[in-house]
């Protein structure tokens, strides 16, 4: 499912030439579009070179920053109202990613920034950042250099650079073959990223709220992750959790405390198993009646609050999955289905 981006774009001062000077940016929306790429045939003589440098050393948070240099290395000047730059990346599940120029000596005001989230997944890369030119001349020889350039994701959500596409951790600029150029929309420097194999992959994190193992209610938090590189409709995706009811003849009763997907989306149900397992005569059984979780994303926590009709005690001691950890785990022993098919953990 292709989801609709923020695109910016940058709007600093009014920069007359392509001379020194700071901007701060300022935002417009705009939307993705679908992409389609292939090199020309023959394509543009291979004159504009990309460069890139990293300006964070790779470090891991809810954004990146960067600089990139487009160089002239032709005999002649080179109109730019046509030139296009794109920095490969992954955005490991964040979905409101936003485009800056902080400071360029060439003019934050002389380009451009948009972010699309490609439409097929492509090897260390889901989506781009797209530098574009409004108009100006490069001079043979000449540069024009964007010295602090960033993606940041405007909900917090943490990015890892070093599974990225165009990331090179380095401080100085140097030719980089994966930032590629375009000229009318035809590559003419780089490489794009391949295609990349589709799959379709989920884990399980679990978190215990109980104080006491000994009290009237189970209180799990779940976790589904899509550990995959494709979104995954929430319907399709069935979680169980195995205890034991401890007595025989107890209606159960679940809650939704809170879920990030929303509790409207969640529903909860029981399951006898005969014959019963080790640490488990029933499952509480987690479906969704709608939503997509993204890709390398998440459904956020889902607390979750079971009581037998009459309020006695559980001893979650013997039960299967249940776990002591009081932070987000991963946890085999909660199963995954897809479309009714394993595909996370081991049932009792």
């Amino acid at each position: 499912m292709r989801r609709m981006l923020v695109v910016v774009t940058v709007i600093a001062a009014v920069v007359t030439g392509f001379g020194t000077g700071a901007a701060i940016a300022a935002f417009t929306a705009r939307e993705s579009n679908p992409q389609t790429f292939s090199a020309a045939t023959p394509a543009p003589p291979a004159t504009l070179v990309a460069q890139s440098r990293s300006n964070d050393g790779g470090v891991t948070t809810s954004g990146f920053r960067f600089g990139l240099k487009l160089v002239n290395r032709g005999t002649s000047s080179t109109g730019l109202g046509t030139v296009t730059m794109r920095y490969w990346f992954t955005a490991d599940g964040a979905q409101q990613i936003a485009p800056a120029c902080y400071y360029a000596t060439f003019g934050c005001g002389q380009v451009s920034l948009s972010v699309t989230e490609l439409g097929a997944a492509r090897e260390n890369a889901d989506h781009y950042l797209q530098v574009s030119f409004n108009g100006g001349t490069l001079a043979a020889g000449g540069s024009a250099t964007l010295e602090e350039l960033a993606a940041i994701d405007q909900g917090g959500v943490p990015m890892t650079q070093t599974d990225d596409w165009s990331f090179v951790n380095r401080s100085s600029y140097a030719d980089s073959a994966r930032v590629t150029v375009y000229v009318g929309g035809q590559l003419v420097w780089g490489t794009e990223p391949p295609a990349a194999a589709v799959t379709e992959d989920v884990e399980v994190q679990y978190e215990n709220r109980a104080v006491v193992p000994t009290d009237n209610a189970l209180v799990p938090t779940i976790k589904l992750v899509d550990v995959g590189n494709v979104d995954i409709d929430l319907r399709r995706v069935t979680l169980r959790y195995w205890f034991t009811k401890d007595t025989v003849d107890q209606q159960l009763l679940g809650f939704c405390d809170y879920a990030q997907v929303g509790c409207d989306k969640v529903s909860l149900g029981f399951v006898p198993v005969s014959p019963a397992r080790p640490k488990a005569d029933t499952y509480l059984e987690v479906k969704f009646t709608g939503g997509t979780m993204p890709a390398e994303g998440s459904t956020g926590g889902i607390q979750i609050r079971v009581h037998k009709a009459n309020y006695s005690n559980f001893d979650e001691t013997n039960d299967y999955s249940w776990g002591t950890n009081t932070t987000f785990e991963p946890n085999p022993r909660i199963t995954a289905y897809l479309d009714g098919q394993l595909v996370w953990g081991t049932p009792p």
